[in-house]
């Protein structure tokens, strides 16, 4: 057997480990017609009215031309707070005037067009935008990751643990959870409405009962300066103005309080790492964007006595003029790291790195390495 097909054994067996994390990003959804984070910007920005793209434009000369609308949220939030202590109504940096009012209306209108696109759908290509008479948004990949990965567990259900970690804002893993049979605990107590109870989180483990962390917040998640965090149906009078909409930590005062979500979700994956028994850390569709979760991962491998290992699905930009990866400058480093780099295993559209920066290649060369998609990652369980 060649190395290339040792190595599949090896991480196909790490794949049938009892305790599993599994971190997912945007490119998970993109097939369901919910838009990455470059055409998602690219929509907003047509979508802003005018007094709101004026600001947009004023914070978009400030940021490199790689910013997506998440970055473009951090940096609003880093002026709205800094705004807010200085206890001022505008700021100038770099000859650029920024007034409190116009930053809090753009935060509002960009969280509102995002919680349409999320919720109903965009597809890029054919610019195409659902809307809540027509949704285009689709859950049969989700569905049917969700179906594969528990046939695969079908005899040993019992004694597995999986845990679910998102930074997406939409909702199709937990409802597809729902629909296949299985209970979802995701930090709300109630049915369709809750309320934010992180206590949820420390039921003891049951059989058919997985926990859904969705650490950049939700597009059913409302923030409520009485009540709280709440989870709601849309379209509830009560409860519908979509600007209140809970995601991304960044550009919100909520975070700052004692009712902050976030920072309890991100200890609870530190937490499912850092832990001395084996377990697999699997991502897909996650780009490697958020420093928070990325140094969170590194802490954890660095630990002694961590047995986690580490599995990433992830499609290669290759740079063909040099015949050389541009694989996410974290992930060489990972790599290379002498402490860990042997419980490293990138899977990508050219090959498997583990353990070193040198690709191994399938002596097929004719085979087809889809396995970065979502959809290759559920035919790989199966």
């Amino acid at each position: 057997m060649d190395k290339f097909n040792e190595l599949f054994e090896q991480i196909n067996k790490h794949l049938d480990c009892t305790y599993q994390n599994w971190l997912f990003g945007a490119g998970i959804s993109y097939q369901s017609n919910i838009p990455l984070m470059y055409p998602m910007t690219e929509k907003i920005e047509k979508e802003l009215g005018e007094s709101s793209l004026d600001t947009f434009t004023k914070v978009k000369e400030f940021l490199p031309a790689s910013s997506h609308i998440e970055h473009y949220l951090s940096h609003i939030g880093d002026l709205l707070a800094l705004l807010d202590r200085s206890q001022k109504f505008e700021i100038t940096m770099n000859g650029i005037k920024y007034e409190y009012s116009s930053l809090f209306t753009l935060y509002k209108d960009i969280i509102g067009i995002i919680g349409d696109l999320v919720r109903f759908g965009y597809k890029d290509s054919e610019d195409l935008k659902g809307d809540i008479n027509s949704p285009i948004v689709e859950i049969g990949y989700h569905q049917e990751f969700v179906k594969k990965l528990f046939n695969r567990r079908s005899n040993l259900e019992s004694i597995t643990r999986v845990n679910f970690f998102t930074t997406n804002y939409d909702t199709l893993l937990e409802d597809a959870l729902a629909i296949e049979k299985k209970t979802v605990v995701d930090g709300f107590t109630g049915g369709a409405m809750g309320f934010w109870n992180p206590d949820e989180f420390n039921i003891e483990f049951k059989p058919g009962v997985y926990k859904v962390y969705k650490l950049h917040g939700s597009i059913d998640w409302y923030k409520d300066e009485e009540k709280g965090l709440i989870r709601c149906r849309y379209g509830t009078k009560y409860l519908s103005d979509n600007s209140n909409l809970l995601i991304y930590p960044q550009a919100t005062k909520y975070v700052e309080t004692q009712k902050d979500p976030f920072a309890f979700l991100f200890s609870k994956f530190r937490d499912s790492l850092q832990i001395a028994r084996d377990n697999i850390l699997v991502t897909c569709g996650y780009s490697f964007g958020d420093n928070h979760i990325n140094n969170e991962i590194e802490m954890a491998m660095s630990l002694p006595n961590n047995k986690t290992n580490l599995i990433i699905f992830i499609k290669e930009p290759w740079d063909e003029t040099k015949e050389e990866s541009n694989l996410p400058a974290i992930i060489t480093q990972w790599l290379d790291n002498r402490i860990f780099k042997d419980r490293v295993f990138i899977l990508t559209d050219k090959g498997i790195y583990s353990g070193s920066s040198e690709l191994i290649t399938d002596s097929d060369e004719d085979k087809v390495l889809d396995w970065w998609t979502f959809e290759g990652v559920t035919n790989l369980l199966d």
